[in-house]
């Protein structure tokens, strides 16, 4: 699976799919979360629980996570072109791209390339990415946040995040694990 997906990323089998999200009370499109899709030649459109972890396991999440990234910015700016605003972009990002030393420079050369404002996106990050108060991550979550781009913490409530993290992080949204929700 892992030889396949090297493979996949190479000859473009990925896909991405954008579901939006909409205020429920008025109905208005919010913006729109990225889902990464695989379109296997032989098994079908494979959804992500079936290959993320061999991507985080083999280190490939790096080119998932960049590819998902540019083509995310890349839609962006179609969207934009065609006078579509349609809110900000949630792409997620997993522990292993975050703390990528090419990270923020992928980031910035996919925001450049496209022509797309840092405000455009939100990049949901896992409470787990988030809670190692290393050194790297609190550098990395401090340039995101001078760029413009917002976080939000992904499937709050599975780790240990104590409410001073939180605070000092600040980020746009929380998202609640859905165990937590009847």
């Amino acid at each position: 699976l892992e030889r396949e997906l090297a493979q996949a990323i190479a000859r473009e089998e990925l896909v991405l799919h954008y579901q939006p999200v909409v205020e429920a009370r008025s109905g208005r499109l919010h913006g729109c979360e990225v889902l990464v899709r695989w379109q296997h030649p032989q098994r079908g459109l494979l959804l992500p629980e079936s290959f993320i972890g061999v991507a985080e396991e083999s280190g490939l999440v790096r080119e998932l996570g960049a590819w998902a990234l540019d083509n995310a910015c890349a839609q962006v700016a179609r969207w934009s072109d065609n006078g579509l605003e349609i809110g900000r972009v949630a792409v997620n990002v997993s522990a292993i791209q975050l703390k990528d030393h090419r990270f923020i420079e992928t980031l910035e050369s996919s925001l450049r390339r496209h022509g797309v404002r840092a405000q455009q996106l939100e990049l949901e990050l896992t409470e787990g990415s988030l809670m190692s108060d290393d050194e790297t991550t609190q550098r990395i979550v401090g340039v995101l946040r001078r760029l413009g781009v917002a976080l939000v913490i992904d499937d709050f409530g599975t780790g240990y995040s104590s409410l001073s993290y939180i605070m000092r992080l600040r980020p746009g949204k929380l998202k609640i694990d859905r165990s937590f929700v009847g």
